[in-house]
C-alpha cells in the first residue's frame, strides 16, 4: 500500500501542518524525501521548498494559470495572488494547498495522483505528480468545476 500523505494549511498566524502516514511494510525509496519536501512546500506556500525538491527539467501546468518551469515557478503564486486579489484581499497563506493522497493504486511510471485543494480560494481538483530519482519532474492540475474557477477563467480570457 502506498504512503498516505496529508498536507493541510492552518488558520492565519500558524504555519502549515503536514503529516505523512506510512504503511509499516513500505520500504523507503530514493524519492520519498523529495516528494515530502515538495508537498510540504505547497502546504506552506514556500516556493523554495518546492524548488529544492524538483528536477532541473521540472514543469508545472495549471490549465487556467499557465505553464511554469522550475525557474519561473515562483511566478505561479504571484499570478494566483493577483488574480484572486481582484475579488478580495489575499494573504500569502490563502494560497496554501492541502494535498491528500496518493490515491490508492495511482503509481504508474513514476506518476502519482493526489486530491488538491486551496480551501481559502475554493479551488479543488486532482493533481498528477511525476517523480523520479532526481526529484519531482512534473505536475499537472485538473480542476473540479466550482465558482472559484470563474475568477481564474475570467482573468485568462482578458489576457488573451
Amino acid at each position: 500500500m502506498p504512503a498516505r500523505i496529508i498536507f493541510s494549511p492552518k488558520p492565519a498566524g500558524f504555519t502549515a501542518a503536514w503529516t505523512r502516514h506510512d504503511d509499516a511494510s513500505r520500504e523507503a525509496n530514493i524519492w520519498s524525501h523529495r516528494l515530502d519536501r515538495y508537498l510540504e512546500g505547497w502546504a506552506e506556500v514556500n516556493p523554495g521548498k518546492i524548488f529544492s525538491a524538483t528536477a532541473h527539467d521540472y514543469h508545472f501546468d495549471d490549465p487556467l494559470v499557465g505553464l511554469f518551469s522550475r525557474w519561473s515557478f515562483p511566478d505561479y503564486f504571484e499570478c494566483l495572488q493577483a488574480r484572486f486579489a481582484c475579488a478580495s484581499a489575499i494573504a500569502a497563506q490563502d494560497l496554501a494547498f492541502s494535498i491528500r493522497g496518493p490515491i490508492e493504486g495511482s503509481l504508474r511510471q513514476g506518476r502519482l495522483t493526489f486530491f488538491r485543494e486551496a480551501p481559502r480560494l475554493g479551488l479543488t481538483g486532482v493533481t498528477f505528480i511525476t517523480i523520479g530519482e532526481r526529484g519531482v519532474i512534473a505536475e499537472t492540475v485538473a480542476y473540479d468545476l466550482n465558482p472559484a474557477l470563474r475568477v481564474l477563467r475570467d482573468h485568462r480570457e482578458k489576457r488573451e
